[in-house]
C-alpha cells in the first residue's frame, strides 16, 4: 500500500504506508546480516519527519540480535533518532553522502538535502555519542566535487570521521539529463556536450580525482580508512568487454 505525497509541483513521493506491518512479518523469517537503510532513496528525506517510517524500521530491526544496521543519508534529520542509535552501539553505523563541500554549489545539485555543514555537524554529534560514522564522496562530479575539497576533508577529520569512501557518477537513464540541467544552472556557459561525454566515459578524470581525494585524506587522517567503489566499477567495465573474464 502506498500514498502519493506532493512536496511541490515537480515532485511526488511514494510513501509505503504499510512498510512497518510488512517488515514485522518478514524479519523473523530472514537470516541475519547487515541491513542497509538505504542505498538508493534517502531514508531521512524531509517527509520522514511526518511518517517516521525509518525510525519505526530501526526499532523493529533492532529487536533482533541477528541484524546490524548501516544508514546512508544526505540529511541531518538522522539526529532525531540519536536516542535509538546510542542504544545500539556496535550494531550500527551512519554514513553521510557528500557530493560537494561548497554550499552554493550543493544547493543547485542537491536542493533537497541538508546543507553540507549540517551533515558534517551531524557526523560530529554522532561521533561524540559513540556512534561510528563514515562519509561517501559520491557521485564524484567533474568540476564540482573539487570545489573546497581540501577544506571539506579537513572538516570531516575534525568531526571525527574515521572512514571515507568514493564513487564515480553513474550515468544512466534520465538522471543524466537532470544532472546536465543542474550544470547549466550552475554555469550557463558550460559545454554540456563535453560534460555529458565525461560523465559517461571520463575514466581518467575519475582516477585523477579519486587519487587526489585519497592522498589528501591520508595526509589529514593517516589512521583513517579509505575505500573506493571506483575499483569495482572499472573491473566490472573490463569484464563487460571481456566475456571470458571470471
Amino acid at each position: 500500500m502506498q500514498l502519493i505525497e506532493s512536496t511541490d509541483a515537480n515532485c511526488r513521493i511514494d510513501v509505503k504506508t504499510n512498510l512497518l506491518d510488512v517488515l514485522a512479518k518478514e524479519l523473523p523469517k530472514r537470516p541475519g546480516g547487515s541491513v542497509w537503510i538505504s542505498s538508493v532513496c534517502d531514508p531521512y528525506q524531509s517527509i520522514e519527519a511526518k511518517y517516521k517510517l525509518t525510525r519505526g524500521a530501526i526499532q523493529l530491526i533492532s529487536q533482533y540480535r541477528k541484524f546490524t544496521i548501516s544508514i546512508l543519508t544526505k540529511n541531518s534529520l538522522v539526529l532525531r533518532d540519536i536516542d535509538l542509535l546510542t542504544q545500539l552501539k556496535g550494531k550500527f553505523d551512519v554514513g553521510f553522502t557528500i557530493t560537494t563541500f561548497n554550499h552554493e554549489t550543493q544547493q543547485i545539485f542537491e536542493p533537497h538535502a541538508s546543507p553540507v555543514k549540517e551533515r558534517i555537524e551531524a557526523a560530529r554529534q554522532l561521533n561524540e555519542a559513540g556512534i561510528e560514522t563514515w562519509v561517501f564522496i559520491a557521485p564524484m562530479l567533474l568540476y564540482v566535487t573539487e570545489i573546497d575539497l581540501e577544506d571539506g576533508l579537513r572538516h570531516l577529520k575534525e568531526a571525527g570521521v574515521k572512514k571515507l569512501m568514493s564513487d564515480r557518477y553513474n550515468a544512466r537513464g534520465s538522471v543524466i539529463n537532470q544532472t546536465l540541467k543542474a550544470y547549466q544552472s550552475w554555469n550557463p556557459t558550460s559545454d554540456l556536450e563535453h560534460i555529458r561525454q565525461l560523465l559517461w566515459g571520463g575514466d581518467d578524470y575519475y582516477r585523477k580525482l579519486d587519487k587526489e581525494i585519497s592522498e589528501l585524506w591520508k595526509q589529514m587522517a593517516p589512521k583513517a580508512a579509505y575505500e573506493r567503489d571506483l575499483d569495482w566499477y572499472l573491473h566490472k567495465k573490463m569484464d563487460a568487454g571481456n566475456p571470458s573474464a571470471s
